[in-house]
């Protein structure tokens, strides 16, 4: 890692905070619920689906249950991700079929995913508890979430800048209603063991001051290209009731990961796709891999100022710094020939965020009202190393590696800053009851948006302003309180991608992307069954790389598509969640030889299924499921397509108590059939997919 310190003040939190707390929860006194501003947590052994009336984050709408959204959205508990060992986001979300995983969970890229065909920006597309977070390199510990809930489509009046595809939101845990404390040993095929502490509760004789505490460690060699991971991550989540209408919260995590594997395999339009090889392969140098040290801290405050109006303020920094060596395998044949080119450099990105915002309800001409006004300014910070080696080290076959040595290829020159944006923004929404079945959403957001390059030695190369108002409008219609009917209109603007590295005007900087979406929908949920559909037209501006390797922001790109989610009680025990969504993506007004084509890693559709079944035996359920990627282009020129490709899942999960304990026993095989496939991660970007690999772990509740 390099010698940067990355907010040391955090680190210093975390630690005094553990220490703490651990003395802490020795002493500690069950609590009576509390109401208001803190949430009242209970530990469960039971497992249900997150249902359609549970609440989600909308950004500056505040949280609204999934049935009172008029936007398409899905959230996973963390009893589910536990129950499927789920070790990345991908695998999280896997089950949800507007969902795509472009990114191994080792890569120097990983937990990148794509929604509606459309890739997650890294540096806006990613939030927890709803603000700015840095998710470029940066696998979250999903152990430290009590929940992952996306927002799908455009969400400029919501969360700002962002790419139309959606947004993906991590909901810290929070502090228990009474004590608590487990303890967990988990073990991954290929020898990665992994322990984990989580204990929480509250203090004082109304329960005023809750704590929640989460410590991870794991290392071991992983199945997937062969590779390896270590991590160690701590989470702090406090909460302090000073008086019956003031709250305070803090919540800070910190993980240190250092993987290897994930190595990109670049297919230049005048090659074809090679045949895929096995996910265990081993195609890194000796010496390349990836090492990410990250911190997040909030300090929130809401004020009750009646029973109907609330005020809300936070400030968050998050700080990402990743050291990594990683071989991109250049195509240079049919057979599978390649090029081994490796780099090795440092990225460091550093956000701060303060939003303020105000919330209530109030009746005016027999009208009810929900408002929402609130500020916004958002700082990103960018740093790069000097000298960055993009060294050709040797030659060799995908199906019979040349593995190299790369200890001597190092970055040097220190660091430098490469970028630097800033947001300020103002919001204000208001929906309107017209009556019991009738209400309307209306939301403006004014943003002042500057994104500026600067050279190595502090010159600047390129500034792009952008001064922009984005509404939100939504019209819903409830015949039931249980179904929701909507239609939707959003515009926002997103901070264009920079040039891949394997193009002629590598990290070249663009202006702001403009894009807009309409959306159709309705949601409903029975007493054994839910189920959500919607169809959605999004506009963008398109960017490529052209015949001339040069990578380009020119024309439009369309979606057109339909989605459908569903979860059904089939019977007393069983219960089926399925997806689908269908897609047409086209790039049009772009230059002759790519307007007409379909857009580049956007699927024609896909597919997913899970079923669960529980009390197969007394504490016993069972679960499967299967996903679907169609086919989709691997460059403008449509020069490529990825083949589709269907994987299946199956595990179990028993719970006992033992001893006045309940011991949790779960184990999970994903890629049963061990099927051969490549991802796509960008434009000719290929990555191994992961191989058939078998997990298991046990939890005790003391």
């Amino acid at each position: 890692m390099s010698s940067k310190t990355v907010f040391v003040p955090s680190r210093l939190h975390l630690a005094l905070a553990a220490a703490g707390l651990c003395a802490l929860h020795v002493s500690a006194m069950a609590a009576e619920d509390l109401g208001g501003a803190l949430s009242t947590v209970e530990v469960k052994a039971s497992v249900e689906k997150k249902k359609l009336g549970d609440s989600v984050s909308s950004g500056a709408l505040g949280r609204k249950s999934e049935l009172d959204t008029p936007f398409s959205t899905k959230a996973v508990s963390s009893d589910e991700i536990e129950d499927r060992l789920a070790t990345s986001i991908s695998e999280v979300l896997k089950y949800d079929a507007s969902v795509t995983a472009i990114s191994p969970p080792i890569s120097t890229h990983p937990a990148t995913i794509q929604m509606r065909g459309l890739r997650l920006d890294d540096l806006n597309g990613y939030k927890v508890n709803g603000l700015a977070n840095v998710n470029r390199g940066t696998e979250m510990p999903l152990e430290m979430f009590e929940s992952v809930e996306v927002m799908k489509g455009l969400t400029g009046y919501m969360y700002g800048f962002g790419s139309p595809g959606g947004i993906v939101n991590y909901v810290s845990k929070r502090p228990t209603t009474s004590p608590s404390f487990s303890a967990a040993l988990g073990y991954q095929e290929g020898g990665a063991i992994k322990e984990h502490i989580d204990m929480g509760g509250r203090l004082g004789e109304e329960g005023g001051f809750g704590y929640r505490l989460n410590l991870l460690h794991e290392d071991g060699n992983l199945q997937e290209e062969s590779g390896s991971i270590k991590r160690n991550a701590a989470a702090v989540n406090l909460e302090w009731r000073v008086t019956k209408d003031l709250a305070l919260t803090y919540d800070s995590i910190y993980q240190r990961r250092n993987s290897v594997g994930g190595t990109d395999i670049i297919i230049a339009p005048n090659f074809k796709v090679p045949a895929p090889i096995a996910g265990d392969s081993k195609l890194n140098s000796i010496g390349a891999g990836s090492d990410v040290e990250y911190t997040l801290a909030t300090a929130g405050i809401e004020y009750r100022l009646n029973p109907e109006w609330t005020v809300n303020a936070s400030y968050r920094t998050s700080d990402s710094t990743r050291v990594y060596k990683k071989d991109q395998y250049y195509i240079t044949a049919n057979n599978g020939d390649y090029r081994d080119r490796v780099t090795s450099e440092l990225h460091g990105y550093r956000f701060e965020q303060t939003q303020a915002s105000i919330n209530g309800t109030f009746d005016t001409a027999g009208l009810t009202h929900e408002a929402i006004f609130g500020l916004m300014s958002q700082n990103l910070e960018s740093t790069s190393s000097v000298t960055t080696p993009k060294t050709y080290i040797g030659t060799g076959n995908l199906y019979a590696p040349n593995i190299l040595n790369v200890w001597n290829i190092n970055y040097s020159g220190g660091t430098y800053r490469d970028e630097a944006t800033r947001q300020e923004a103002a919001f204000a929404s208001d929906t309107v009851r017209l009556n019991e079945n009738w209400s309307v959403l209306g939301g403006l957001r004014y943003t002042r948006f500057v994104d500026t390059a600067f050279s190595a030695k502090g010159a600047v190369t390129a500034s792009y302003p952008a001064n922009k108002t984005t509404p939100t409008v939504a019209l819903m219609y409830k015949p039931a309180a249980d179904t929701t009917l909507y239609a939707s209109y959003v515009e926002a603007l997103e901070q264009a991608a920079t040039a891949p590295t394997s193009t002629v005007n590598a990290n070249q900087v663009f202006a702001p992307i403009k894009s807009k979406q309409s959306e159709v929908g309705v949601k409903t949920e029975r007493s054994w069954w839910n189920a959500t559909a919607a169809l959605f037209h999004i506009e963008r501006g398109a960017q490529y790389t052209n015949a001339a390797n040069v990578y380009v922001s020119d024309g439009q790109t369309k979606y057109e598509g339909v989605e459908f989610n569903t979860v059904v009680q089939a019977a007393k025990n069983l219960s089926i969640e399925g997806g689908a969504m269908f897609l047409r993506a086209t790039l049009e007004d772009a230059a002759p030889g790519y307007s007409g084509k379909r857009a580049v890693g956007a699927p024609r559709r896909q597919l997913s299924v899970q079923a669960t079944w529980r009390e197969v035996l007394p504490g016993l359920a069972l679960h499967a499921g299967t996903q679907y990627l169609g086919e989709l282009a691997m460059d403008a020129a449509n020069a490529n397509t990825l083949p589709a490709y269907t994987l299946f899942d199956a595990g179990f999960n028993y719970r006992h108590r033992y001893l006045g304990k309940m011991v949790s026993v779960r184990a999970n095989i994903s890629n049963i059939a061990n099927r051969k496939y490549w991802t796509y991660y960008q434009e000719n970007y290929l990555n191994i997919g992961s191989p058939r690999t078998a997990s298991v772990n046990v939890r005790v509740d003391f």
